[in-house]
């Protein structure tokens, strides 16, 4: 994964472009409405519990003090990455519940998702939470897959807009309807 530069560069790239509008929209909305409290974070959240971990993900959304939106972001979100953040979003929610809005909501973001439907059927079946999380895979497809009979990586094919709206839209949606409840 490391031998080519563009491979280093995609990962970052994404997670910067996915702060750049997160911050946008926090800011969009902290004009909207000035009387919430909207704060970009990338800290560690305190347990409410006595020797249990610190947990985070790559970026947080806090509005009046409660963290209402979450987000990892991978440039290939493959089935062991994405168990492993099923695992974390659950700590989160268990360990640091007093911190959580009530609609806290968490998102899986990567340029593509290498990981089956099952997959996410049977870790809805075991942690819950299937109403509260959401995973773009921002090119729509796997890794790998042939393009126009030519076999080529994520990075290679560009994005699906339709995706990349949705995404935007949820975010402003989530960080709108906390920021505006009185």
């Amino acid at each position: 994964m490391r031998s080519t530069p563009l491979k280093n560069y995609s990962g970052p790239a994404l997670e910067g472009w996915t702060e750049y509008v997160v911050s946008l929209i926090c800011e969009t909305l902290q004009e909207q409405y000035p009387e919430a409290r909207i704060k970009f974070d990338k800290a560690y959240i305190d347990s409410d519990f006595p020797n249990l971990s610190q947990e985070r993900l790559d970026m947080h959304v806090k509005v009046n003090g409660l963290y209402v939106y979450l987000q990892e972001d991978r440039a290939w979100l493959d089935k062991p990455f994405y168990s492993l953040k099923r695992a974390v979003f659950k700590a989160i929610s268990v360990s640091c519940k007093s911190k959580l809005h009530p609609n806290c909501q968490y998102a899986a973001v990567g340029y593509c998702c290498d990981f089956k439907q099952e997959l996410v059927n049977t870790f809805n079946h075991v942690f819950g939470m299937s109403d509260c999380i959401t995973i773009y895979s921002l090119t729509g497809r796997r890794r790998n897959i042939r393009v126009d009979g030519k076999e080529c990586n994520w990075f290679e094919t560009g994005f699906q807009h339709d995706v990349v709206e949705r995404l935007v839209k949820n975010i402003y949606k989530v960080i709108e309807n906390a920021a505006s409840e009185r």
